[in-house]
């Protein structure tokens, strides 16, 4: 088996296993702020209906972030447990690095 096939399929492995990544979040963040500012412009209230929809945005963003920080722990541990198995078994000697 080439050295090619060995890699794909050694990252095919890694990421099959990854958790998924969320979706971009700036935009719920721009949201949220915008909501606030229109009230406090508007000197109005916060009616608890608005509460609601705002910490429900928000409970989604502290699970989206919650979910690319797992991802960051997957991929880390993934590299490093790689690497260590290159140097340790003496493979590294057969990769090309960039």
């Amino acid at each position: 088996m080439s050295n090619k096939k060995k890699e794909k399929q050694v990252w095919q492995k890694i990421r099959r296993k990854a958790p998924k990544v969320p979706d971009i979040t700036c935009p719920a963040i721009d949201d949220v702020i915008s909501k606030l500012n229109t009230l406090q412009d508007n000197r109005k209230e916060i009616t608890p209906y608005q509460v609601k929809v705002l910490t429900n945005k928000l409970e989604r963003l502290r699970s989206a972030n919650e979910k690319l920080r797992e991802s960051g722990h997957y991929w880390h541990d993934a590299c490093q447990n790689i690497i260590k198995d290159f140097f340790t078994f003496g493979k590294y000697k057969k990769w090309k690095l960039l």
